[in-house]
């Protein structure tokens, strides 16, 4: 469920819309913000209008966390072990389900639910999700472009800052939704193996597009198993969107931010370019 907005598929779309400027109330100079895909080449950014020069000249990378912090590997490698009295058979019970999500990890991941059932379901989801869009379009790209700018600012020696700590993303990676939950949205996301892939190319598209206000309102859809509930959403992504508004002035008016998170946190009336503007910033899409 948290990678379902992170694929790509075309180069054919101008998309000024993911690139934006933050200017006024005092700055010295002006910040940018930038919404990622976590899967996109990064070849893609070449065809960003007025990215590289925008990055080049902030002083600072943020991002939603430093991925040079030392403890976070085996930090989330911890979060990421179910609890030892939870066995994945008590999570999926019914056995005709438990034998298809096994078989379908096999043929996408090579490994089943055996060797995978001391993860917590929702790295199982992550894992399967980039699986079958890599087995299915023929992706192999294995940088990213959301850690691509904290490692080009680390050979710069910029500095490079987190809106969270790793403590608060392994809330949002492991913690949003029960374990049941999590299990329940794994099985659903095989059966519907087809319509989650059309789905994920439509928000890629979307996202080439620039039209992030439409990815909010996807994002926001309800009436199946594997749409996240308005509490999963608000924990996603309204709550840290009201928590990161909160550090960024500060970092803005100390020096010049490029601003690197995911996409969806910059579209809808909860999203970054709105509060920016509420607090009385000027943010303009960058052409």
């Amino acid at each position: 469920m948290l990678f379902l907005l992170l694929f790509l598929v075309s180069f054919s779309f101008i998309q000024a819309q993911l690139l934006w400027k933050v200017t006024g109330k005092g700055l010295k100079h002006p910040s940018y913000l930038f919404g990622t895909l976590h899967l996109i080449p990064i070849q893609f950014l070449d065809s960003v209008p007025g990215l590289f020069k925008a990055f080049n000249n902030c002083d600072k990378v943020v991002g939603e966390m430093a991925l040079n912090n030392v403890d976070a590997t085996s930090k989330i490698q911890q979060a990421a072990i179910m609890p030892d009295h939870v066995k994945m058979k008590d999570l999926i019970k019914d056995s005709t389900n438990y034998a298809k999500v096994d078989k379908e990890l096999k043929s996408v991941l090579k490994i089943g639910l055996k060797e995978l059932s001391v993860m917590n379901p929702s790295l199982i989801l992550s894992l399967y999700e980039i699986g079958i869009y890599k087995k299915l379009t023929g992706y192999t790209d294995d940088k990213q472009s959301d850690s691509y700018f904290q490692l080009v600012a680390d050979e710069k020696g910029k500095p490079v800052v987190g809106l969270e700590t790793i403590d608060q993303q392994i809330a949002v990676l492991f913690g949003n939704g029960t374990l049941q939950r999590q299990a329940d949205v794994l099985v659903e996301t095989v059966q519907q193996k087809d319509s989650v892939l059309k789905e994920m190319i439509h928000m890629n598209k979307l996202y080439k597009a620039g039209k992030i206000n439409e990815l909010v309102e996807l994002s926001n859809r309800k009436g199946n198993v594997i749409d996240m509930t308005e509490e999963e959403y608000a924990r996603l992504v309204d709550n840290r969107n009201a928590d990161w508004i909160t550090k960024l002035p500060e970092m803005m008016q100390k020096s010049s931010c490029f601003i690197a998170v995911g996409a969806l946190h910059l579209g809808g009336k909860n999203g970054l370019i709105k509060q920016l503007e509420k607090e009385g910033y000027r943010v303009t899409a960058e052409k």
